[in-house]
This record gives C-alpha cells, sequence and structure tokens, in this order.
C-alpha cells in the first residue's frame, strides 16, 4: 500500500510498525498523532468491531478514526493435519456433537478474528469444542501438523505455504479459484462472516480535502494490478470498498459480535 501511495502522490510514505495488544497500540498511535492528516494506519476492522467492545480504558471511539476504504480481505480456512481423520467438514462436526469438548481448536488469541469465526461456525453447528489460545498460529502449527491441536480457523497463506494441512472449508461467500474443491462454510449451512479484513483508517477530525484526496487515492491503489498483484502473492484478496461501504460493514459486524462477544463472555 504504501510503495503505491509513494508512486501515487510522488512522494514517500513512511512505513512504522506498531505491533502488540490486539492492535490496540497502532490504534493509540493514531489517535495521538496531530490531526493533520499526515498520519494514516492500516488496521483489521477488529480495532473497531471487537476491541471497542473489550477494551476498559478506551484511547478512541468509534468517531475517532474514519475508514477511508477498505483494502483487502484475509480468507480463512478451517484447517486440520493432513494425517486427520477428519475429511470433510460434517465428519468433523459430527464427532464434536457426539463428543462435546473433546475436540481442540487453535486460535490465533482471544477474541482474535480467527477465534470469532470458528465461534460461530462452531454456534450455528451446535457443537461444543475446546479452545486453545496461542500467540498467532505460527505458534501452533507444529502442534496442529502433529495432530496435538485437532483444527484450527487458518489463514490462506498457511495453506498454502503448508502442505502438511487439509483445508475442510473456506469462510468466503464462494470457492477461491486457487482451491476450487474445497467448499465454503455456507455450502454445508454455516455462514459465517469473518472479521479479516482490512482498511486504510485516518483521523476523523483531519482536513476534509485532505480525507477526499485519500480516500480517491486508496480506490486507485487497491484497484490497480500492482496492488493487487502483491496482495494475490502474499496469499490475501484485494477487495477495495469506498467511505461508505466499509464504514457500513464495519458498523453491522460491530453490533454483530458485540453480541457474540456476550455469549462467550468475552466483554469486560
Amino acid at each position: 500500500m504504501a510503495q503505491s501511495l509513494d508512486l501515487k502522490f510522488g512522494q514517500r510514505f513512511l512505513v512504522v510498525n506498531r505491533e502488540g495488544n490486539g492492535v490496540m497500540v497502532a490504534a493509540t498511535a493514531l489517535a495521538s498523532a496531530p490531526a493533520d492528516g499526515y498520519t494514516l494506519a492500516i488496521l483489521p476492522s477488529t480495532v473497531m468491531t471487537v476491541q471497542l467492545h473489550r477494551e476498559k480504558q478506551k484511547v478512541y471511539s468509534r468517531n475517532t478514526f474514519v475508514g477511508v476504504c477498505q483494502t483487502f480481505d484475509n480468507v480463512l480456512f478451517v484447517g486440520v493435519s493432513a494425517n486427520s481423520q477428519y475429511k470433510d467438514l460434517p465428519g468433523l462436526l459430527a464427532y464434536a456433537k457426539a463428543n462435546p469438548g473433546k475436540l481442540k481448536f487453535a486460535t490465533s488469541g482471544v477474541a482474535s478474528a480467527p477465534h470469532l469465526a470458528g465461534a460461530q461456525l462452531f454456534q450455528r453447528a451446535g457443537v461444543q469444542v475446546t479452545d486453545v489460545p496461542y500467540r498467532g498460529e505460527t505458534a501452533y502449527l507444529p502442534n496442529l501438523l502433529s495432530g496435538e491441536i485437532d483444527l484450527g480457523a487458518v489463514s490462506a497463506n498457511l495453506i498454502a505455504t503448508q502442505k502438511g494441512l487439509r483445508p475442510l472449508a473456506v469462510f468466503s461467500k464462494e470457492r477461491l479459484k486457487a482451491y476450487p474443491n474445497v467448499p465454503t462454510a455456507a455450502e454445508y449451512g454455516y455462514p459465517v462472516s469473518t472479521l479479516a479484513y482490512f482498511g486504510l483508517w485516518i483521523r476523523s477530525d483531519a482536513p476534509a480535502p485532505v480525507i477526499a484526496t485519500v480516500d480517491s487515492a486508496c480506490r486507485d491503489v487497491v484497484n490497480s494490478p500492482m496492488f493487487t498483484d502483491a496482495a494475490e502473492k502474499q496469499f490475501v484478496r484485494a477487495t477495495y470498498l469506498d467511505r461508505h461501504a466499509f464504514n457500513a460493514r464495519i458498523d453491522e459486524d460491530s453490533v454483530s459480535t458485540e453480541k457474540l462477544l456476550r455469549v462467550l463472555k468475552l466483554t469486560e
């Protein structure tokens, strides 16, 4: 994104990685930056759809930032070891229903997008599994490959690069071209909307002309071959939404996610 913006504006966009605390470090950095429009952030939807419902001491509100545009979706799969006894999603869920709590489900942290995607699936299927949180999917990969962990909601990147994994279903509206034989969860009767999408954010009190300029640039960049090709190489899907559609998606998901978090007793 930064490289494309460099070309678009003819000046350098400096990338500063702010990792930690469920994207709250990055969100805090944006909230505390000057409101001149010169600080932007690429953040996952969870900054609004999840963290605002979980943080006791909030450093920002829904109105602090405006989503300029959606940039990409990180596609998630239900994945098991290639040596697993489970060959498809119905078979796995049938076992889970007959053996409540016995299956171990690896998550990339509590209330992460993969965790909540799995939680939605299990709720809709009426099954109970045991969540095992890790510090990201690379941390739990060895245990998933060995079968110590039964399944996980894993990224397309992990599915593509780890031949020891078997995808059972994809959390997507349609099957992926790269995996035409992997059904969507919805095809099995379990429509699940994930929160694994990202966007470009700016302080809402930045000058209106600046926001409009970034908005226009965002459209051109995300739809450009340079960006879409880079996204494909990273095994994510470039999915542009304009400011109105992106913020509408955020607000809709925020409402449904708050309900899910309350059911899971993950609100603070």
